[in-house]
């Protein structure tokens, strides 16, 4: 039964590897002129594993306290994940802009923790990010910048297998930095090569709840963990193409020693 499957994982030692969500992020540069403003979309597809720490466990029999404890850390492999965001940015001035993203992400996932054939595909859910970039110096057809990005995920759904009657209900929480420097070179008119080196920060949340039915009454169990990586590096490489004088398309690739991500954008500037 799951619940013998519980009791069995507390008593292990598992170690997790980094994890990734990585968003698309665009040039490392400043690309809006004073007071200019652009809207656009943006997609982006990664896999990754998250490692879950400090993990607590409650459980209650027929709405009454019956048993508490520490969980086994564990780690969710082969987690993918799809966003989509709507971007409004704002140059403030000719080096520097901002950028707001709204959208929604969905995610799906195997039989990682429990081993037991359960499957996770959760319904598209909110997610939401902020981009400042910079540049630092600019000659001719180059340009050297940075930029900083944030964005905060929210993934809820149903964690399901033929092994068990019950569904899990699911609530996934992941809080991203990205960070990253690099040039930009325009060898064409409407052709501009980006990358560099970036920096990837993840932590957040993930919460379990599922009830079972015994002799002795409905027991409920509530599980969470908290989602906690050391500092990652990564490189990434990016093409973007203008397809008239304010409208660009993007593709980039983004890679870790742990996980890559494919990211395509569109920009319109007014």
């Amino acid at each position: 039964m799951r619940r013998l499957m519980t009791i069995y994982l507390i008593g292990l030692i598992s170690f997790g590897v980094p994890a990734f969500a990585l968003d698309a992020m665009g040039p490392p540069a400043a690309g809006l002129r004073q007071n200019q403003f652009e809207v656009g979309a943006d997609y982006s597809y990664s896999t990754m594993d998250l490692r879950l720490v400090g993990g607590k466990w409650v459980e209650w029999l027929n709405g009454s306290f019956y048993d508490a404890g520490r969980a086994v850390s564990l780690t969710l492999e082969n987690v993918k994940t799809n966003k989509m965001y709507i971007g409004f940015g704002y140059g403030i001035t000719d080096d520097w802009d901002v950028s707001l993203f709204l959208g929604g992400a969905n995610a799906r996932l195997g039989d990682s923790i429990w081993g037991e054939g359960e499957k996770f595909d959760s319904p598209t859910d909110f997610a939401f990010g902020f981009n400042t970039r910079a540049t630092f110096y600019q000659e001719d057809n180059l340009k050297l910048g940075g930029l900083l990005q944030f964005n905060w995920t929210e993934l809820d759904g149903k964690l399901k297998s033929a092994c068990w009657p019950v569904s899990d209900s699911v609530d996934i929480e992941l809080r991203e930095i990205q960070i990253a420097i690099g040039p930009t070179y325009q060898p064409t008119d409407t052709l501009s090569i980006y990358g560099g080196p970036f920096f990837h920060r993840v932590s957040g949340e993930l919460k379990d709840r599922f009830s079972e039915m015994y002799q002795e009454g409905l027991l409920t169990s509530r599980y969470s963990w908290d989602i906690k990586e050391r500092s990652v590096f990564g490189g990434y490489i990016g093409l973007q193409i203008d397809a008239s004088r304010n409208a660009s398309f993007n593709i980039e690739y983004q890679y870790t020693g742990a996980a890559d991500a494919l990211g395509l954008g569109f920009i319109w500037r007014f």
